[in-house]
């Protein structure tokens, strides 16, 4: 049965009581339209079955069969026919598809018709439907309708032509010239297209650019009216005059001063006023805000300007709509990376966020947190992120935990404060702790930390382990400190009795513990009412606010809890293997009290038939290790280890700001300082006062003190602020660890032999080679010297020789320096090293205040087809030299 009308096929569905009903009628019905379209070559009937192909498309099923009807209609010399089959073409048919092509005859046809109704529908369907060809076909058309006395055509023209540039970018620039009036058109509609054509052909053509900078006193007159006059009737939004239109205007605004000092300059007045104007109490007010805030944060604004707009993304945070929460969070990520004291000022707020009950919000939280974190408020973001990782969740706990390590080795000022926060971390989320991590912090104990530290930390892994050994990397961390440093566990130092008063003993476990501890893999405790602070959201855990337990066990209390470990089924067979190697370790450390020496040789017995392989041999072989035919070699092998060696693997780059790993791709966006060229002192004669303010205020504009400042010092004092009209040339450059640097000067402008600039000074300490570095055949040598025109500049010549056999390729170096300084790097003289050979580079360092140049260095090589990677300091260079 066939339905004749749409309203027949329409009645009939809403008439269906279950989906199988539905179905079978529209799979009749569509098999009759197909057999219509076989059939019968009426226009009438194939109006009718396309607009019942269009009600079967918008139901969710497949109705690609009706698209060359849809052709074939809008091909029809009626208007009613040319609407429903653009319609159908819009629906059915994208720019992807070949049968498009076939389109083109029509579209070109219904622009030259009289009627400027079906001009319309042609200019429509080509905003939809263009592809790169159709466009390339149809882009005079569009050209030549955009000077229509009609705005009607005016706008669907423009509209049209956004798509041609968007999908063939070389046509841009035949539309640059038309987008000036279209902007300043009366006609609302055509102006709101304007706008949309000038942003898009800012985007694709460097003239348009040009030209879109030349409108912006056009642009910024047009925002004024719209922000200080009544609102229309016709365009208001609660209360607020056209916000769609406003919205557009910051929006090409953005696009076109990006970049352009004299372009933002001409923003700044106009901005502040919408900021202040608008309110943020509705959606369209929070809108407004938001777009005037990140047009501001993208252009190089004046800076209170750019204050006000992270204060306004600063409030988003307290509304309740959990939409601006979260695009405020996001911007503020992404600012955070030239406005860091500014978005510090809501760092409390942030930290609130992480505890929000919408999880997306908390997960931008998160990692704005962590992008907050330098030298002065690392402990404090730490501990509050600290305090939210138990009952964070699931999905983000890996990546909390390999920041937090990351942060804590990144600002740890001292090792006590590095080891007491990542035994908080490993006591926390140690069953997230990367094996990378847990071995840096075990060789810190081990390399770093004094034997009072190292004491410390084990009867500190001790007292947690007692309390919860559901945390793997805890467990393991823990059971290789006992056994290491046993004899320091259970050691009394001279302040024993003072130890004793604020460390409890380990009151030690019986057997009935061991059962327990094997079936819930930690040893029963009175836990804390749920939701407690000292509960911390996981069993066992310590307080944020709390001092860390320390345990004094006996020498029975240790063994019993290592083979409580070695029991349980709740940790990996890595602990258990560790704790049976701590177990024969501890033997070794006691090998005077035989009582203790026998419980150990027990303990390995009950694992010499143990279903693990790994664990059977261990126990097996410890076992035989402590009888006493071996009693000579038992002392020699269960000694110390040695400190581990292993080469330095440094993190990720912008390991806590994810969000600035784009920085390469973007354009610094601060207000211009200086003209980089005057930190090096080049001009003969300078006056060296007025060069060492000019360092100074470059320094205090730096991208290194806006990015993650590892290298965090006091900043230079600040200086009088230079000209609006000078114009930036500090370019994104190379990144280490988020710290940065000035541009390398292009290869063209390199100097090939810089020792010829230096002049020959009587310090000794200066034009002499000191080395930083040698490991995998390459040797780096430094030569500090400076020039008497430039006494605040200090020239390093650096010199890498390949001390190896094999020849080393792909050489890559990157500095960094402190806050108060300032860097700039020449180009190698290049990146090949035969055996024997070297190369040379030239760093110059901007030292206005004279203090110790520190220097943060990292290379990268490639030897016998390895690549090798080293980051490591240096500030050993004499006083002198500065």
């Amino acid at each position: 049965m066939s339905f004749f009308r749409l309203k027949d096929l329409i009645r009939a569905v809403r008439v269906c009581k279950t989906a199988t009903d539905e179905r079978n009628v529209i799979r009749r019905e569509s098999a009759a339209i197909r057999t219509s379209f076989k059939e019968v070559e009426s226009q009438d009937a194939r109006f009718v079955n396309v607009q019942k192909l269009l009600y079967i498309y918008l139901l969710g099923f497949p109705v690609q069969f009706g698209q060359l009807e849809c052709l074939k209609l809008a091909a029809s010399a009626r208007f009613s026919d040319k609407r429903v089959g653009y319609l159908g073409v819009t629906l059915l048919l994208d720019e992807k598809q070949d049968i498009l092509t076939l389109l083109t005859n029509s579209l070109k046809n219904d622009m030259n018709n009289p009627d400027d109704y079906i001009v319309g529908l042609a200019l429509s369907t080509l905003s939809c439907v263009a592809s790169a060809e159709v466009a390339n076909d149809l882009a005079d058309e569009v050209e030549r309708l955009l000077d229509s006395p009609r705005s009607y055509l005016r706008k669907k023209a423009a509209l049209a032509a956004v798509r041609i540039v968007r999908r063939e970018p070389d046509l841009a620039d035949a539309f640059v010239r038309r987008a000036g009036p279209l902007i300043s058109d009366r006609h609302h509609g055509v102006q709101t297209a304007g706008v949309a054509l000038l942003e898009e052909l800012c985007m694709h053509s460097q003239e348009a650019l040009e030209a879109g900078r030349a409108l912006v006193p056009t642009l910024v007159r047009q925002l004024r009216t719209l922000a200080t006059t009544e609102a229309a009737p016709e365009h208001s939004v609660r209360g607020i005059n056209d916000p769609f239109m406003q919205i557009a205007l910051m929006r090409v605004m953005r696009t076109v001063a990006r970049g352009s000092q004299a372009a933002a300059d001409e923003l700044n007045d106009v901005l502040a006023l919408v900021a202040t104007l608008d309110d943020a109490a509705s959606n369209v007010g929070t809108a407004m805000l938001y777009e005037c805030a990140v047009t501001a944060l993208a252009i190089p604004s004046d800076a209170p300007l750019r204050v006000l707009a992270i204060n306004l993304l600063g409030k988003f945070l307290a509304n309740p709509d959990n939409n601006a929460r979260y695009v405020a969070l996001a911007t503020l990520s992404t600012a955070v990376i030239t406005e860091a004291p500014s978005v510090q000022r809501h760092r409390d707020t942030v930290l609130q966020c992480m505890s929000d009950d919408d999880i997306s919000i908390r997960r931008r939280a998160l990692d704005l947190s962590f992008a907050l974190i330098n030298a002065q408020n690392a402990k404090h973001i730490i501990t509050e992120i600290l305090r939210v990782l138990p009952r964070a969740d699931l999905e983000f706990r890996s990546s909390m935990v390999y920041r937090l390590s990351a942060a804590i080795t990144l600002f740890a000022d001292s090792h006590e404060w590095h080891v007491e926060r990542m035994l908080r971390v490993l006591s926390l989320g140690g069953n997230y702790l990367n094996a990378r991590d847990l071995f840096k912090f075990i060789r810190l104990v081990a390399a770093d930390a004094d034997e009072a530290l190292q004491r410390r930390a084990t009867r500190i892994s001790f007292a947690l382990l007692e309390r919860d050994i559901s945390q793997d990397k805890m467990v393991v961390a823990g059971a290789w400190l006992i056994g290491e440093y046993a004899d320091l566990l259970v050691a009394r130092s001279q302040r024993a009795s003072d130890a004793e008063a604020v460390a409890p003993k380990s009151p030690g476990l019986d057997e009935d513990d061991l059962d327990i501890l094997g079936a819930l893999g930690r040893p029963i405790q009175e836990s804390k009412p749920e939701g407690s602070p000292e509960a911390g959201g996981a069993p066992g855990a310590i307080g944020l606010d709390e001092e860390l337990p320390e345990a004094i066990p006996e020498p029975a209390a240790v063994v019993r809890l290592l083979s409580a470990i070695a029991r349980s089924s709740s940790v990996s067979a890595s602990a258990r293997q560790i704790a049976l190697t701590a177990l024969a370790k501890v033997a070794g450390r006691f090998a005077d009290q035989p009582a203790v020496v026998t419980s150990i040789r027990t303990t390995l017995g009950q694992f010499s038939h143990s279903m693990d392989q790994e664990v059977q041999s261990r126990a097996v072989e410890f076992d035989k290790l402590l009888s006493r035919e071996l009693d000579g070699v038992r002392a020699a092998v269960v000694e110390r280890m040695p400190v581990p060696e292993y080469a330095e693997i440094p993190y990720e780059e912008y390991v806590l700001n994810p969000t600035a790993m784009r920085m390469k791709a973007l354009t610094i966006i601060k207000r211009p300082a200086m003209d980089p060229a005057d930190l090096i002192g080049a001009s003969a004669g300078g006056d060296a006062k007025a060069a060492a303010a000019a360092a100074a205020e470059a320094s205090k504009q730096s991208v290194v003190s806006d990015l993650l400042n590892l290298m965090d010092e006091a900043p230079p004092a600040a200086t009088s602020s230079p000209p609006p009209q000078q114009q930036s040339k500090m370019d994104s450059i190379a990144d280490l660890l988020s710290s940065t640097s000035l541009s390398p000067i292009p290869t063209s402008q390199a100097v090939t032999s810089p020792r010829t600039m230096h002049a020959i000074t009587s310090n000794d300490d200066l034009d002499r080679e000191y080395e930083v570095f040698n490991s995998n055949g390459l040797k780096i040598l430094l030569t500090p010297s400076k020039r008497p025109s430039a006494p605040q500049v200090l020239d390093i010549q650096a010199k890498f020789v390949n001390a190896g056999e094999s020849a080393i390729s792909e050489l890559a170096f990157l500095v960094a320096v402190p806050k108060s300084q300032k860097i700039q790097i020449h180009p190698p003289s290049g990146q090949h090293i035969s055996a024997g050979a070297s190369v040379e580079q030239l760093l110059r360092v901007s030292n206005p205040g004279k203090s110790a140049v520190r220097l943060r260095m990292k290379v990268a090589f490639v030897a016998d087809g390895e690549k090798h990677e080293s980051m490591f300091d240096y500030g050993g260079f004499p006083a002198s030299v500065f």
